[in-house]
């Protein structure tokens, strides 16, 4: 069945194969390296910002990619995890959370990992206001033993 996910024909995930080669090989190499992470890492992707809500999983979508995954060292990790850490719906979502990002970094960007963000630009440095011209007021609350001179000035 390899990257199809059913015997149907059906292409999991979709658009798959509109994937150009290069691409394709890069991020099939990055999904088969979830099951080579330290399980603490897997783990961590429950706190990654492209994680399934577990709200918005509905694991009968993907049975068909689970049953169908290539890589045969998934049951060592799903082994140490389930149900240990977690249940085995949890670990797919976490897996697939990954694989979708793999994926969609590879269809936006072309590669995986995504390129840094760019740095923020510096924040233009705030001059402080030119101070005012004197005036005479100013001039008597500036210097209060100038006052009766100024005083007699005005």
């Amino acid at each position: 069945m390899g990257a199809n996910g059913s015997s149907d024909g059906e292409t999991w995930p979709p658009g798959w194969e509109d994937i150009a080669e290069e691409p394709r090989i890069i991020a099939r190499t990055a999904i088969l390296d979830i099951s080579a992470m330290a399980p603490a890492d897997f783990l961590a992707i429950a706190e990654a910002p492209y994680v399934i809500r577990a709200d918005e999983w509905a694991f009968s979508s993907y049975t068909s990619a689970a049953t169908a995954a290539e890589d045969i060292k998934l049951n060592k990790i799903i082994y140490r995890l389930v149900p240990k850490h977690l249940t085995e719906e949890q670990f797919w979502r976490l897996y697939f959370s990954k694989v979708l990002y793999i994926l969609d970094s590879i269809k936006q960007h072309g590669v995986y990992p995504p390129p840094s963000p760019p740095p923020a630009p510096a924040a233009a440095p705030v001059e402080a206001p030119a101070p005012a011209a004197p005036t005479k007021t100013s001039l008597l609350f500036a210097n209060p033993g100038q006052m009766e001179e100024t005083c007699l000035v005005m």
